[in-house]
């Protein structure tokens, strides 16, 4: 079974998305801040990692930086990020450190966030 980590601090969101991705048949869990999204990760190893940017303890781009730094964690296949962030350098960014998808909560519904996630784990 493919595994989905929910990297979002809005617990309704996340709790939404973990729902719907469970529905899908994914086992997947819920993270609400950056430190616990680099411990999850090192942990659990997810297939997908949907990761907001704006996040207390580490931000997103701070959490990328740390699971692709380390050795155990750098090979995380899959980042799609899921943020309010909407401007065209944060996009670039996240290509540069080789994100799937940029994501933007106001205009992507759940079932799109779901349709990524099932496109790419096939």
């Amino acid at each position: 079974m493919s595994k989905v980590l929910v990297a979002e601090d809005d617990t309704l969101l996340a709790s939404l998305l973990v729902e719907q991705l469970k529905r899908e048949g994914y086992e997947t869990r819920a993270a609400f801040d950056g430190l616990a999204t680099v411990d999850e990760v090192k942990k659990w190893h997810p297939d997908v990692l949907l990761l907001d940017i704006l996040m207390p303890g580490k931000n997103g781009w701070e959490v990328l930086e740390a699971i692709r730094a380390d050795g155990a964690t750098a090979a995380t296949p899959v980042v799609i990020i899921v943020s309010n962030l909407s401007a065209q350098d944060d996009m670039d960014k996240a290509q540069q450190m080789g994100v799937k998808y940029f994501l933007i909560k106001a205009t992507t519904s759940l079932s799109e966030i779901v349709a990524k996630v099932k496109g790419v784990l096939g």
